[in-house]
């Protein structure tokens, strides 16, 4: 098998915790969480034209979600953070 070698393109990195819930509430796999500095974590998506798609309609305000899935995506998160 042939890896890939991955470039800073590859990933979306984010430290806007309500993008991240509804990133994982639209089933974009968080692939990690960078902890560096414990005060602001960094989460990292697989970047994709879909990912981007999805962040500009975030920002736009045009994106529908459930709440129950964004509320246990949040709480995921949450829970990866101080690792409860």
């Amino acid at each position: 098998m042939i890896k890939k070698e991955l470039r800073e393109d590859d990933y979306f990195i984010s430290q806007e915790l309500s993008l991240v819930a509804a990133l994982i509430a639209w089933d974009f796999p968080l692939i990690d969480i960078d902890k560096t500095n414990p005060k602001k974590m960094s989460f990292i998506f697989y970047n994709s034209s879909k990912l981007q798609k999805a962040i500009q309609s975030y920002w736009n305000e045009s994106v529908k979600v459930s709440p129950k899935k964004y509320f246990y995506a949040l709480k995921d998160v949450k829970s990866r953070i101080y690792g409860c």
